[in-house]
C-alpha cells in the first residue's frame, strides 16, 4: 500500500484539481490503486497493531538523525523525491516534508498507519524534536500493562514488549548505527583511465601524518606556500580546533588527500574556514579531495559549527552546499570576484551573521 505525502499539504484542496503529485497537493494521501487493507490477519498480530496504534513512531530514531542524514546528502533539487518503505506512522517522512520541501511516497503493509499518515500530512506543521523513548516506548509499556490479557491474542502479543523496553533501557547506549548516503560520482572526479570507484578511507590526522600532509601540499601545489600555512594554522592554538583536519587514506595506506578548516569570524562571530585543501597530483580526479571534505564539514557539523567559508572554484564547491558569501552579505577583506567567495550554512534556523571576514593572523590578509 502506497501513500504520498506533497511538500506543499493542504488541507481542503480545491475541487477543480485532479488528482496526482504534479497537480494537485493532496492533504489527505490516498492508497495506491488496486491495494486491499490490510492482508495479515489473526488475533495476535490484530493484538499487536491495537497495542501499537496511535504511537507517532513505531521504534527508536531522533528526527535530528533524520535531518543529519539529509544533510549529509549534499545540495538537494526543489523537490526531492523520496520513497519511505515500512513508513509505519511516518514520522521521518513527515520530517523530510518539513525541512526538505520533499515529496514522500510512503509504503507500508498495514493500512491504519498510512491512514494516521495522511491524516499527520493534513495537520502539518513544524515539528518539535522527538524523543523515541518518550513517542514509543513510555506509552507503549503504558499499554502493556491495561492491556486486558483476556482478549484473544493479547497475552502472546505483550509477552516479549517488557524485555524490550528493559533491554533498550539497560543496553540503549551500546548500539550504535549507521547510515549511508550514496552520492552519484561527478565527471570531474573521475579519471578516462582508472576504475569509477576509488573506495577512500577518511579519517582525522595524526602527529604520525604530519610529513606525509605536507608533502601531499607540496606536490598538489607549484609553491610551499600551502604546506608552510598548515604548518603555521597548526601552530596557533586560536585557529587550529582539534578534530578538523582530515585526510583521505589510499587502499595502500598512504595519504592522498588533504582538507582543512580553521578558526575565523565573522564580525565577531566564530565561523570556519575551509583549505588549504590538497591531493596528491597522481590521486587527483578519483573523489580523494571531494572525499576528505565531506568529511571534515561532517565532522564540523557533529561539533555544532554551522558556518563554513571557502575561497574556490565557483565549479567545484557548490557540489558540497556552498554558496555565493554575498547571499548571506558576508564579504572578504580583500577584492575577488562574487562568485569565488562562498559560505555553507549547515542549519538555515541558526542566526547567520553578516559582516567581513577575520581569518586567522597565519593567511597574512
Amino acid at each position: 500500500m502506497t501513500d504520498r505525502i506533497p511538500s506543499t499539504p493542504q488541507i481542503h484542496p480545491p475541487a477543480e484539481c485532479t488528482p496526482g503529485p504534479d497537480r494537485c497537493p493532496q492533504a489527505t494521501a490516498t492508497a495506491a490503486s488496486g491495494a486491499s487493507h490490510d492482508t495479515i490477519t489473526g488475533p495476535v498480530v490484530t493484538a499487536l497493531f491495537a497495542l501499537h496504534h496511535g504511537l507517532p513512531r513505531q521504534g527508536s530514531g531522533f528526527d535530528a538523525t533524520t535531518r543529519r542524514l539529509l544533510a549529509l546528502a549534499g545540495p538537494l533539487p526543489p523537490r526531492p523525491r523520496v520513497l519511505d518503505i515500512g513508513c509505519g506512522p511516518g514520522r521521518s517522512g513527515l520530517v523530510l516534508v518539513a525541512g526538505a520541501a520533499a515529496e514522500v511516497t510512503a509504503v507500508d503493509l498495514h493500512q491504519p498507519f498510512l491512514d494516521e499518515l495522511a491524516r499527520a500530512a493534513a495537520a502539518l506543521h513544524p515539528l518539535p524534536d522527538g524523543d523515541w523513548f518518550e513517542e514509543y516506548y513510555t506509552p507503549l509499556s503504558e499499554r502493556t500493562h491495561v492491556a486486558d490479557p483476556t482478549v484473544a491474542g493479547v497475552r502472546e502479543a505483550v509477552a516479549a514488549t517488557p524485555q524490550e523496553i528493559t533491554m533498550r533501557y539497560e543496553q540503549g547506549t551500546d548500539y550504535q548505527c549507521t547510515g549511508y548516503v550514496l552520492r552519484p560520482q561527478a565527471s570531474t572526479e573521475t579519471d578516462a583511465n582508472t576504475p569509477m570507484a576509488t573506495s577512500w578511507i577518511t579519517r582525522p590526522e595524526t602527529a604520525a601524518d604530519r610529513t606525509q600532509i605536507r608533502e601531499v601540499n607540496l606536490a598538489a601545489f607549484p609553491t610551499s606556500h600551502e604546506a608552510d600555512l598548515v604548518e603555521a594554522l597548526r601552530a596557533d592554538p586560536q585557529a587550529w580546533i582539534p578534530g578538523l583536519s582530515w585526510v583521505t587514506e589510499a587502499p595502500d595506506g598512504s595519504i592522498a588527500g588533504f582538507a582543512l578548516l580553521t578558526r575565523c569570524h565573522v564580525d565577531g562571530f566564530p565561523a570556519l574556514t575551509l583549505g588549504p585543501c590538497a591531493v596528491r597530483p597522481e590521486r587527483q580526479r578519483r573523489g580523494a579531495g571531494a572525499a576528505a571534505v565531506h568529511a571534515v564539514l561532517d565532522a564540523a557539523r557533529g561539533q555544532g559549527e554551522n558556518l563554513v567559508l571557502v575561497l574556490g572554484h565557483a565549479e567545484y564547491y557548490p557540489r558540497f552546499g556552498f554558496v555565493p558569501a554575498s547571499s548571506h552579505f558576508i564579504r572578504p577583506p580583500f577584492d575577488v570576484e562574487d562568485k569565488y567567495m562562498m559560505v555553507l550554512v549547515f542549519d538555515s534556523s541558526r542566526p547567520v551573521p553578516a559582516g567581513t571576514i577575520r581569518y586567522p593572523a597565519a593567511f597574512g590578509v
